[in-house]
């Protein structure tokens, strides 16, 4: 089943919140370690984690040590600009709990997503070149990603192709980069495999964000840890709303709704019932699934194993999840 994706490498995502346990408890300020305790102990799926891992496997991989470290890297960047990205955007909540500058200060929690950055680059310090090189233009990637967003907030001109563009750099170049990385580990000499393996990862990260930006519109607040039409409060040009924005009948006021930056909740409320009645949820889901069946594609190309397999049931965990 979908769900039982990560049972082949469970005992390897228990590594990766070890490492990070241990390199986030060498912070010598006491309420610093605090906090990055915070932070990884609210964790999500560890997807990035996961695809360094299965795609190391998948190619071959037999001592998972550094994939494991990489993993945790990868995840430790990927936690900082969390931190960063919920000041940015003046969330208050991140999966379930408050958001790391709402619980402590902003001013302290800038200091902690740039200290967990630095973390992560410190694990990769035994790493080739190569791989360093994955995880820096990762994050240059995702840089220009949230710059491309901002442009677009508030701004009923954004397009699916703006969107896209944006996902890739802002989620789906780190997934990309953690595969990657593991598929480097594993078969340093063939690049072309590392690139196939990367590009299959970054169609799921673009279904992946798809469908958590559908979530704000019709996920459940107990499953998803944050309030409904957080994205639309926000002013983010998410594709639910571009294509809803889009409806010849419901789209002017849906319109009307995003571009006003003082949108409250109780709009915000009213668009994702206007959403709900156009064809948005549906086209959603169909371009999630346009991306799923590309990765699952390329992976038919990949040597049948059982972390192949798992690669193929977190492909359909990722499109069919509710949180």
């Amino acid at each position: 089943m979908a769900t039982n994706w990560s049972s082949c490498i469970a005992s390897e995502l228990d590594r990766v919140e070890g490492v990070m346990e241990s390199v986030t408890s060498s912070a010598e300020n006491p309420q610093l370690r605090e906090m990055c305790q915070y932070v990884i102990s609210n964790h999500g799926k560890r997807v990035r984690p996961a695809f360094c891992v299965l795609a190391y496997y998948m190619l071959g991989g037999k001592d998972p040590a550094q994939a494991i470290d990489i993993g945790a890297a990868v995840e430790l960047i990927h936690n900082a600009t969390l931190i960063h990205d919920d000041i940015n955007d003046a969330g208050e909540m991140r999966r379930g709990a408050k958001a790391l500058y709402k619980q402590y200060s902003l001013g302290k929690s800038i200091v902690a997503g740039d200290f967990m950055f630095a973390l992560g680059f410190k694990l990769m310090g035994s790493a080739s070149n190569d791989v360093i090189g994955f995880v820096i233009d990762a994050a240059s990637a995702m840089g220009s990603g949230e710059f491309d967003q901002k442009k677009y907030e508030h701004n009923y001109a954004a397009t699916e192709a703006e969107y896209v563009k944006i996902i890739t750099g802002k989620t789906a170049r780190l997934i990309e980069c953690s595969a990657k990385c593991g598929a480097y580990l594993a078969r340093p000499d063939d690049i072309a495999t590392v690139e196939k393996v990367g590009n299959i990862a970054c169609n799921i990260g673009c279904a992946f964000q798809i469908i958590d930006d559908l979530l704000d519109i019709i996920g459940i607040v107990e499953n998803t840890g944050k309030k409904l039409g957080n994205d639309i409060v926000e002013g983010k040009p998410t594709l639910p709303t571009i294509y809803g924005m889009e409806d010849p009948e419901y789209g002017a006021r849906i319109r009307e709704i995003f571009a006003d930056p003082e949108t409250d909740y109780e709009q915000a409320y009213e668009a994702i019932e206007l959403i709900k009645k156009t064809d948005s949820v549906e086209r959603c889901r169909a371009l999630a699934k346009t991306y799923a069946d590309k990765a699952l594609e390329e992976l038919e190309e990949i040597e049948d194993s059982e972390y192949r397999q798992a690669m193929v049931d977190l492909i359909k965990f990722i499109i069919s999840r509710d949180r």
